[in-house]
């Protein structure tokens, strides 16, 4: 008898507690006339389809919102965040000040994943920028999702994200056939 491993994969099911969301161009969009901390802008907006999928996400799964901000700390992002609406559903907001690190370093996601008291196999980084959002995250022992709502195509036979989405409402699909 032989089996089809790639049927068999698929089979898998990996138990997730955590979702990691990079901030800027991920949950809300950076604007290029817009300057200093992200809170004190005149112009801000969601990602399409966050507004729709966070609170349906936070119902089973503990959300963490990353950011490598320069010019923002937590409570600078929280701040944006509320200014939204959504800033209830983010569990923890780490900036490099919190965590001591930037991303894509490893330490990074490491220290993230510590204060979140969440195994890396147990988590997925959900972020656009492919160098700093998913390889840093997937050295780190992440799962990954490359929100690519560009269409930009990477330069590597060996990619390093585990799904690629263009729209933040897919999510829960992935979630669903992967990992429940």
């Amino acid at each position: 008898m032989t089996m089809n491993i790639e049927k068999e994969l698929k089979k898998l099911k990996f138990p997730i507690s955590a979702l990691l969301f990079d901030w800027g161009n991920t949950i809300m969009p950076v604007f290029s006339d817009q300057f200093g901390p992200m809170a004190n802008w005149t112009k801000l907006e969601l990602i399409h389809g966050a507004d729709q999928i966070l609170p349906q996400l936070q119902k089973k799964y503990s959300l963490a919102l990353l950011s490598n901000a320069d010019d923002s700390d937590n409570e600078q992002v929280k701040k944006a965040l509320m200014r939204m609406g959504v800033a209830d559903y983010f569990s923890h907001i780490f900036t490099p000040q919190e965590l001591i690190a930037r991303k894509p370093a490893p330490q990074f996601y490491h220290n993230a994943l510590k204060k979140l008291g969440v195994e890396a196999e147990h988590a997925i980084m959900i972020g656009d920028d492919y160098q700093k959002d998913i390889i840093g995250a997937k050295q780190a022992g992440l799962w990954t999702i490359w929100f690519n709502q560009n269409g930009k195509t990477i330069d590597t036979k060996y990619p390093y994200h585990d799904f690629e989405i263009d729209s933040l409402l897919q999510i829960p699909e992935i979630l669903m056939e992967k990992f429940m």
